[in-house]
């Protein structure tokens, strides 16, 4: 195997690969000189911890969001960025995470969050909405992609199958009178809890409550 040559660029290389074998929790300093055939500190010439690790993450996500053309329909404009937005955090594991953890100051986050606020203005939403409206719907798709995340995870890590027991059980052991609309809509729910059908409706809501809020 071919030794690779430290510096910032192969470290986050790196730090994704074992995002995608491992998950966060294994994205250790350690972890990653060890892919790299490095001593752990050999790595702090180029980051200083591991939290500057998941700003340049952070970075990385937000260069892969393909910003939609601009429209005179702020409404199509936020759907098409909405599911770009979750496509790509979904395209890296735990990317919705890193997201969420992470403050906004790298450069493509911040001309990311420039352009989300462009479409309001383009809009003419009230100036003092366009701040509220743009965080609204950033919490619901890294939140949404977060929960994605973390289910797809617990399934591979318990199994379906069980995740299905483990409800049934917990639910039946108590009367369908006292939880009648647990029975209805966990114990026989109808389609998948999260995917781009429920994401869409979720965010159609959404929509649909901004728009009440400028009229």
């Amino acid at each position: 195997m071919t030794k690779k040559k430290v510096n910032k660029e192969s470290i986050i290389e790196v730090a994704l690969e074992l995002l995608h074998e491992k998950g966060l929790s294994q994205l250790t300093m350690r972890n990653i000189a060890a892919k790299l055939h490095v001593q752990a500190p050999a790595l702090y010439w180029y980051i200083k911890n591991k939290q500057e690790l998941l700003q340049l993450l952070s970075e990385h996500i937000s260069s892969q969001i393909k910003f939609p053309s601009p429209t005179d329909n702020w409404e199509e404009e936020v759907i098409l960025l909405s599911l770009e937005l979750r496509s790509v955090m979904l395209s890296i594991s735990d990317g919705a995470e890193i997201m969420m953890d992470t403050l906004p100051t790298t450069p493509m986050r911040l001309h990311l969050i420039n352009k989300t606020l462009e479409i309001f203005h383009r809009a003419n939403f009230p100036e003092d909405k366009v701040f509220l409206t743009v965080s609204l719907i950033n919490n619901y798709v890294t939140s949404y992609a977060l929960d994605e995340q973390k289910q797809k995870r617990m399934v591979e890590k318990i199994g379906l199958e069980e995740i299905g027991k483990q409800f049934s059980k917990a639910i039946t052991s108590i009367t369908r009178e006292e939880i009648p609309y647990v029975y209805k809509h966990i114990l026989s729910p109808k389609g998948k809890m999260n995917d781009e059908h429920n994401f869409l409706a979720g965010l159609q809501i959404i929509i649909k409550g901004i728009k009440e809020q400028i009229k």
